[in-house]
């Protein structure tokens, strides 16, 4: 009679042990399916970010050529530096297609 009563104990803790893991997969899916969808937020604002950067140095450079002459000249200096930097990523891109 003990036995039948330990052997249903132990039948009992094993069936509450198997939904709690049951509820622990489920709500795990759950973070795992929210991790994702947040995932792919932040990818997407971070494309926001850096198009937005862009697009305020490109209205910074257009309000700094149509300034007074000292403002063209940085403009034109900060053109410069920026076309240097193309060809030198350019040439990185070609020397490295050569090897």
């Amino acid at each position: 009679m003990a036995c039948k009563s330990i052997i249903t104990h132990i039948e009992a803790q094993a069936e509450r042990v198997i939904a709690q893991h049951e509820e622990l997969e489920a709500a795990f899916v759950a973070l795992q399916s929210e991790r994702d969808a947040l995932l792919r937020e932040l990818r997407t604002q971070a494309e926001q970010i850096q198009q937005l950067k862009a697009e305020l140095k490109k209205m910074e450079l257009m309000q700094s050529l149509g300034g007074k002459s000292a403002d063209k000249t940085k403009s034109r200096a900060r053109i410069n530096l920026l076309l240097r930097e193309v060809d030198k990523c350019i040439k990185l891109l070609t020397k490295t297609e050569n090897n």
